[in-house]
C-alpha cells in the first residue's frame, strides 16, 4: 500500500497564486491587448500608443504646427512692416 502526504495547506497556497497569475493574466489582456504582460507598464503602453498616434498622423501635426508659426509670425510688428513694405 502507498499512501501520500499532502499538505493541504502548501495545496491551498499555490492554488491560490496560481490563480491570482491568471486573473492578472486575463486582466492585462483585457485593458492592453495580448501584445503586452504583466512586466509592460501602463506608462510603456501609453507611450506605445502616443507612438502609434504620431506616426498615423504626422502630416497633419505639421500642417498644424506650421499653421499655428505662421499665424504667431504674422502678429509680430517686424513681419507686419516687412509685409506693408513689400506690398507698396
Amino acid at each position: 500500500m502507498i499512501t501520500f502526504d499532502i499538505d493541504e495547506n502548501k495545496v491551498a497556497e499555490n492554488a491560490e497564486k496560481e490563480a491570482g497569475r491568471q486573473i492578472a493574466k486575463a486582466v492585462t489582456e483585457s485593458v492592453f491587448g495580448t501584445g503586452y504582460s504583466a512586466e509592460k507598464t501602463m506608462k510603456q503602453y501609453v507611450r506605445d500608443q502616443i507612438e502609434e498616434m504620431i506616426k498615423s498622423h504626422k502630416d497633419e501635426i505639421i500642417q498644424k504646427a506650421v499653421e499655428t508659426v505662421v499665424e504667431n509670425l504674422h502678429r509680430t510688428k517686424a513681419v507686419r512692416e516687412k509685409l506693408e513694405e513689400e506690398l507698396k
